[in-house]
């Protein structure tokens, strides 16, 4: 399965500590990723946005817990830290990434990030030039 990271990819680690995030998914897939942790498939690609609109991979993500719902009005400043603390306040987090809607029950992924390590282009030197 694949996570998509396009509005916070820039607090996962190493840049930042988000290590849970929360999404309005459908039942299907809540209970896809429910099975995943009960089956023991722990790890899932990571990318900067969906695929199809140009998304690339950058990393891995491995569950920590299996996922849960929560009210969005239980969330507190601890959580709002794991997030990645992409705002300052949990009030600000709902507004800008829930449309304020405080009645709202997302699902909460906790994971560990491994970003997508490329290897180094080789750099010529100036006898690789010359031969």
């Amino acid at each position: 399965m694949i996570l998509s990271f396009g509005w916070t990819k820039d607090f996962l680690p190493p840049k930042g500590s988000k290590d849970t995030t929360r999404r309005m998914w459908s039942d299907r897939t809540f209970k896809a990723y429910c099975k995943a942790w009960e089956d023991g498939r722990l790890i899932h690609d990571a990318v900067s946005k969906q695929l199809c609109f140009g998304g690339q991979y950058i990393g891995k993500i491995k569950l920590i817990e299996k996922p849960f719902k929560q009210a969005i009005s239980e969330m507190n400043h601890d959580e709002l830290i794991r997030e990645g603390g992409m705002v300052d306040t949990v009030d600000e987090f709902i507004d800008k990434y829930f449309g304020g809607d405080r009645d709202l029950e997302p699902i909460v992924i906790r994971f560990k990030f491994t970003p997508l390590i490329l290897p180094k282009p080789k750099q010529l030197s100036l006898l690789d030039i010359a031969s």
